[in-house]
């Protein structure tokens, strides 16, 4: 069961590393728990690192043209 949505996530981040879930299978979204692997998505995580504490808006629907975060592309599906 795919757990892609049509609005962003937005949430506080901390600086450090994050691995965005690309195929939408994930449990915890918007963040990776290796489901692709598991259900032989062929797909890869997404990784990027925050250097500072700030607002991020990371893509639900994971049609984004700026993966991994959110660019609207959601309001147009």
């Amino acid at each position: 069961m795919s757990t892609k949505r049509n609005a962003p996530f937005v949430m506080e981040m901390k600086p450090g590393n994050y691995a965005w879930c690309a195929c939408g299978e994930s449990e915890k979204q918007p963040f990776c728990d290796g489901s692709h692997a598991r259900k032989n998505t062929g797909m890869q995580p997404v990784r990027v690192t925050i250097d500072a504490k700030k607002k991020v808006a990371w893509c639900g629907c994971k049609e984004s043209a700026k993966k991994p975060f959110c660019d609207g592309t959601h309001s147009k599906l």
